[in-house]
């Protein structure tokens, strides 16, 4: 228990992260939220709510400061990747614990991020920056397809694409600008009009879940990923199913872009690519991974409780990062494959009492619409299951056997999405 430390949370972000304001109330901690606004399923969880736009660090920081002489913080920490440049800010500004501002801008700004571990040898994909049509055709000429572009500054796979041919390359980069605007996700706001292409890297991607407390490393685990075609994360299972040999090769690279960028006392989710010639480095976030990896997987299958940690690491105290169990745990998510409006759920219910099940995690109710890239990104997730077995192998059959059983109904001619 860390009792009357007050925690500053850089927005409440979506319900799915309820778990990270439970763990600080469980800590024992006062709980203040920054934020446009605070939904109503936090409410529960928060003692203070300061009203700010945080997408302007100015009004955010001057909102901060003046809360700070009323209720001050020993803390400040985000769960979402938009914010990590803002509390880097705020703990400068407060002598709070947290990464320099330079290391959170490396970890956000992903061409700042190439150029960082390109100067310091780390692996990573072959890159050039570019602003318009004709400094990627011109780049484009010297590269090897396929080719991978994206906005430097999104998250969650917004905006990516392949590039197969060079017969595609007029036509994705049109794609490209007209599915990053403003208007489409604000997200697109952050180094607006800056993209990277990169050589496509063939292999298997993980991710790898930790943090950094005073310039010393501590990892959890590597995650198992798996996408689609639009780059989507369908499913997660911890701990990866890797050889000795690669997991040692995945954590040096990871340690070694974490020191080079400088990120410090946060959490971190790093996402790498196995590759015939090693692991390199897709991106470094400098805050915990999503999608329940960190809220259940680490936790279920290793006995870690690593938000709590996180929490522990930024305001300074002692924590345990010592694992407790050797499981396997799986979240697997049961994507829509049409836009739309959701109708209904069948069978959740009855999964519950499957073998394996910890829980079913709502992420599209009853009326909530549904969007489908390129159009929408990261709309089409409806739920996923959580699954606990033995082993990696049998929490993913656990999972693959309760989704196999879950259905999503649209209302549109009541078209039916099955989990497989």
């Amino acid at each position: 228990m860390v009792e009357k430390k007050n925690i500053l949370f850089l927005n409440a972000t979506y319900s799915e992260k309820i778990k990270t304001l439970q763990t600080a109330k469980r800590l024992g901690l006062t709980v203040s939220v920054v934020g446009p606004d605070l939904p109503e399923w936090s409410k529960p969880y928060v003692d203070h709510y300061i009203k700010a736009n945080t997408y302007d660090i100015d009004e955010t920081l001057d909102k901060v400061k003046k809360a700070n002489k009323e209720i001050p913080f020993d803390g400040v920490i985000t769960f979402w990747d938009r914010d990590v440049v803002p509390v880097a800010v705020v703990a400068k500004e407060l002598n709070l614990k947290g990464s320099p501002i330079e290391a959170a801008e490396g970890a956000r700004n992903k061409g700042k991020m190439r150029e960082v571990l390109k100067k310091h040898n780390v692996p990573h994909p072959k890159f050039t920056k570019f602003h318009n049509f004709d400094e990627l055709y011109d780049t484009s000429i010297d590269m090897e397809y396929p080719l991978i572009v994206k906005p430097v500054g999104a998250s969650a796979s917004k905006g990516v694409f392949k590039i197969n041919s060079p017969d595609e390359l007029y036509d994705i980069y049109g794609l490209l600008i007209s599915s990053t605007s403003v208007e489409k996700d604000k997200m697109f706001t952050f180094y607006k009009n800056e993209y990277l292409v990169e050589e496509f890297m063939e292999g298997n991607e993980v991710s790898v879940e930790g943090v950094v407390s005073d310039g010393n490393v501590y990892f959890a685990g590597i995650t198992e990923k798996w996408t689609d075609e639009f780059f989507n994360e369908p499913q997660f299972a911890f701990p990866a199913r890797v050889s000795n040999e690669i997991e040692s090769d995945i954590l040096d690279v990871t340690r070694r872009g974490i020191k080079a960028l400088g990120l410090d006392n946060c959490g971190f989710h790093a996402e790498l690519m196995i590759t015939e010639s090693g692991s390199k480095i897709v991106e470094i976030n400098g805050r915990l991974g999503g999608g329940g990896i960190t809220t259940d997987l680490v936790p279920i299958a290793s006995g870690i409780d690593i938000t709590a940690v996180n929490l522990l690491v930024t305001l300074g105290e002692r924590f345990d990062f010592t694992p407790k169990k050797n499981k396997g745990s799986c979240a697997k998510t049961l994507m829509a494959k049409q836009s739309g409006v959701v109708d209904h759920w069948e069978g959740v219910e009855e999964i519950r009492d499957m073998p394996g099940v910890v829980d079913f995690i709502f992420l599209k109710n009853p009326g909530d619409s549904v969007g489908m890239p390129p159009e929408v990104f990261n709309d089409c997730y409806l739920g996923y299951v959580i699954t606990e077995g033995e082993d990696t192998d049998k929490a993913i059959e656990y999972a693959e056997n309760a989704l196999a059983e879950v259905k999503c109904v649209f209302e549109e001619e009541k078209v039916s999405i099955f989990g497989k």
